[in-house]
């Protein structure tokens, strides 16, 4: 005879895998191109939110049934989930279980660090600056990552993870700059990250030094177009746009190799003239996705509801949110824009057929748009905000968060 206080196993195991499930597709949802803040927040969000409190409605024996021998998977969305269901649940050991495994199994890490990040626990925040003091270099990293993630400050930790021989630390160490009160006095740090051998420090050193250190910054950034992994450095040539720049870009579209993140940086100025310069490329499997989002960019049409796509299998092996673009059928969609394209005037830039003369227009892209699209028309923005001005957005956060930070935007930009 069943227990009546026993919980159903198998419901809740299902929902562990739901959940582990779901938590891959919300994590690709947040960078998708066919995903906006809306739909991620009413259609991805409340299945996972669904299956993490069926987990905490099994209560303790479900968390240390189920939940703590999940934070051993070689998973890491189960390990994500289930730390995210202990976050939420009524394990009162949950704190003390999640930071034991963050200091004993590194390879859990990543996973832990991304569910920290997502917490709105309140007694969370001052468990992780407690770690900013450990001896170990790589638990001050994670508990830094996760903070920086969550727009909180890294201070203590700022000279040890500056000062590593570990370019991922020095990495998050200059990420972590241009929101802190103190990032201005690190600008010596920013000089030598920018001089810095590992490409990941010399891009986190970029990143800090367009708000506390332009001139160096933009110098360094022209050199970083020309390398073969410069790809951030393209997309901020592109969006800078002075005398130049863009011929920079559009050089490398020469270059089969840079072609592809060329278009995509290209596509982010939202002129009809490199359009233009693009739609040689419509038939290629590679780029083709990637001239029709800079049409959908620009105009704001639908290529799928026009008709001007190809059905295509995703062979890939690995899901990237390139893999979702719509695959453009080359000669309609060519007819298409060149019946539109006396619609445009050349050097003037466009967001979804609007030009781009006010933030509003960019608020709106951040609000409405393409998911994959916003991280770069934040940066956009960032480039005309006045020098020490961050503005936060966390473009993978919980979309609750993200609205709350929109709000915060809005106001910083004077729209209310």
């Amino acid at each position: 005879m069943l227990d009546a206080d026993e919980p159903l196993w198998d419901v809740l195991e299902e929902h562990l895998d739901e959940a582990e499930f779901l938590w891959g597709q919300w994590e690709q949802s947040l960078v998708a191109p066919n995903y906006t803040l809306e739909e991620v927040e009413t259609i991805v969000e409340p299945r996972l939110h669904a299956h993490l409190d069926g987990l905490v409605i099994g209560g303790a024996a479900a968390a240390e049934r189920l939940l703590v021998p999940a934070l051993e998977s070689d998973e890491s969305t189960r390990v994500s989930a289930a730390a995210s269901a202990l976050l939420l649940g009524p394990l009162e050991s949950a704190l003390d279980t999640l930071f034991t495994v963050l200091q004993d199994l590194p390879e859990q890490r990543p996973a832990l660090v991304r569910a920290f990040a997502c917490s709105d626990r309140a007694d969370l925040v001052p468990r992780l600056q407690a770690c900013l003091a450990d001896v170990d270099e790589a638990i001050v990293a994670a508990a830094a990552e996760a903070l920086l993630l969550r727009d909180e400050s890294v201070s203590e930790a700022l000279s040890v993870l500056l000062a590593s021989d570990d370019p991922s630390l020095r990495s998050l160490g200059l990420r972590a700059l241009a929101g802190e009160a103190s990032g201005a006095a690190h600008v010596r740090a920013i000089h030598a990250g920018l001089a810095d051998d590992d490409p990941g420090v010399v891009d986190a050193a970029i990143a800090a030094g367009l708000v506390l250190a332009p001139a160096p910054t933009w110098t360094r950034v022209r050199a970083r177009a020309e390398e073969p992994d410069g790809d951030l450095a393209l997309l901020l040539l592109a969006l800078r746009g002075q005398t130049g720049d863009h011929a920079a870009v559009a050089a490398l579209l020469a270059d089969p190799s840079r072609r592809p993140a060329a278009i995509h940086a290209l596509g982010h100025v939202g002129a009809p003239e490199w359009v233009d310069a693009c739609l040689e490329w419509l038939d290629d499997a590679t780029a083709g996705p990637l001239v029709g989002e800079m049409m959908q960019a620009l105009t704001g049409v639908a290529l799928d509801d026009e008709g001007l796509t190809l059905a295509v299998e995703d062979e890939s092996l690995e899901h990237t949110p390139e893999d979702d673009l719509p695959r453009p059928d080359p000669l309609p969609t060519m007819q298409w824009w060149l019946r539109r394209r006396g619609q445009y005037e050349d050097g003037q830039r466009y967001l979804h057929g609007r030009p781009r003369i006010r933030a509003e227009i960019f608020l709106k892209g951040l609000v409405a748009g393409p998911m994959r699209r916003r991280a770069a028309l934040l940066l956009d923005l960032q480039l005309a905000a006045p020098r020490g001005v961050l503005l936060r957005l966390q473009p993978r956060a919980a979309a609750a968060r993200q609205r709350e930070q929109l709000a915060e935007l809005r106001r910083a930009l004077g729209l209310g």
